[in-house]
């Protein structure tokens, strides 16, 4: 049975967009074939940071006949309701009618209405304009001279071609006849923007994907995500250390990139001596890369790995010089507020607190420290804890609020408190109890 391909390639997808987008395509077409009648065996969707893909297989070349039964008016009813039956049947006459009998209602007009099954290409060319028009972006935008139009294309990034292929193994496919705002559906695609940026004609889904992985795309974003997972821990293995997993930037960057190139790069063991969980928020925020522990330790090491969207002719060098110049001026801030945040106790930051709201009904954060220390110690002999100790954890557990890293990475607020609470030589209990919090 005939498969149908479609790509949608535009200048970029966010790839906080890309999950949703694509099962979003999916949801959209295959609901629009079902409604027509047209059932499919199979259907998969596609992302990179350039195109949205979908493989839909097992699809009819013609939709099944329909045949429907449309009650009517009594026999005898008023004309204006014979006419109103007539007009929603596409009935000329009543003669084109039958009548039918019921025991209780009488007899009444029926109209037999009976569809032809439509063309799966003739389907599938009203309903791409109709999805790619109503699209459900987050945000997105007109570009062009036709933007100045009413209702001209929107999405989320300039549109610039369109596949739309139907047909089965061994024949040559048909393009689906699809025209929005000048861009006409075809065969032909790009592949990497800067390692293979030319034309790429394609015909089925499968030839579609060796053509890209040849012109330095991998299609499947898991595939992009299993390249990154397995290099980096193949780079960190040969050095002795091992990556510090992190699924959420592991998806994040794999809707960077369309051809993942993994490399590994240094900073000065010197800016260990910031917390671990500082380096890795500063380093993961704003440079998007992996950071790496020690294989026997189990300590941060100084080195990171970032993931390239390009084989570079250098091996990697400029890049890696780049990224590790941005990353030492960002540690070097962390190391600032470190040091800086050292030099005053979690209990001179409490007065910070009387000029933070925490709700407009509620009061300040000071106002809510003191309601938890007071049920902190109402609470403690209930569960045998020490009074004076929760009620110490209480009054510190808000104050890390107001320091320099937290103000810069605020989900590092608790942890950072529990740090500050043992260099001030807190007992560890509450310094645990701040972070717990």
């Amino acid at each position: 049975m005939p498969d149908l391909l479609l790509e949608l390639f535009s200048e970029e997808i966010p790839a906080r967009m890309q999950a949703k987008a694509a099962d979003d395509l999916k949801k959209l077409v295959t609901d629009a074939l079902v409604a027509r009648g047209l059932v499919y065996e199979g259907a998969k969707a596609f992302v990179t940071p350039r195109r949205l893909a979908l493989n839909i297989v097992g699809l009819p070349v013609r939709g099944q006949d329909v045949r429907e039964e449309k009650k009517g008016p009594r026999v005898g009813a008023p004309e204006a309701a014979v006419q109103g039956f007539l007009k929603s049947a596409g009935l000329a006459s009543l003669d084109q009618a039958k009548i039918e009998s019921d025991p209780k209602k009488g007899e009444f007009y029926v109209a037999v209405i009976e569809k032809p099954g439509q063309a799966t290409v003739a389907a599938l060319s009203e309903i791409i304009p109709e999805v790619i028009r109503t699209f459900p972006w987050p945000k997105s935008m007109r570009w062009g001279a036709a933007s100045a139009e009413p209702g001209s294309l929107r999405w989320v990034r300039p549109l610039h071609s369109i596949i739309a292929l139907f047909g089965s193994e061994g024949e040559e496919p048909e393009v689906v006849p699809v025209d929005i705002d000048g861009i006409v559906a075809g065969d032909t695609t790009r592949g990497h923007r800067f390692l293979a940026p030319g034309p790429i004609r394609v015909k089925r889904f499968d030839d579609y994907v060796k053509k890209l992985e040849a012109a330095k795309v991998i299609l499947d974003p898991e595939r992009r995500r299993d390249v990154i997972r397995e290099d980096a821990r193949t780079l960190a293995f040969a050095q002795g250390l091992e990556v510090i997993e992190d699924e959420g930037l592991l998806n994040e960057v794999a809707g960077l990139v369309e051809w993942p190139v993994v490399l590994m790069g240094a900073f000065e063991p010197e800016f260990l001596d910031v917390p671990a969980e500082a380096i890795r928020a500063t380093i993961r925020a704003n440079q998007k890369c992996f950071v790496l522990k020690d294989g026997t330790t189990g300590k941060l090491a100084p080195r990171f790995l970032i993931t390239a969207n390009i084989e570079a002719s250098d091996g990697g060098d400029t890049i890696i010089a780049g990224n590790g110049r941005v990353i030492r001026a960002r540690l070097s801030d962390a190391r600032f507020f470190w040091e800086t945040d050292k030099r005053v106790r979690l209990d001179e930051r409490l007065k910070k607190l009387e000029s933070v709201t925490f709700h407009a009904r509620l009061g300040t954060q000071a106002d809510r420290v003191t309601r938890i220390v007071s049920l902190a110690k109402e609470l403690a002999p209930m569960v045998g804890a020490d009074v004076a100790l929760a009620a110490r954890a209480a009054m510190l557990a808000k104050a890390d609020l107001s320091t320099e890293m937290v103000g810069e990475f605020p989900e590092l607020q608790g942890l950072m408190g529990r740090y500050y609470a043992g260099l001030q030589g807190e007992d560890a209990r509450v310094a645990a109890a701040i972070e717990d919090h």
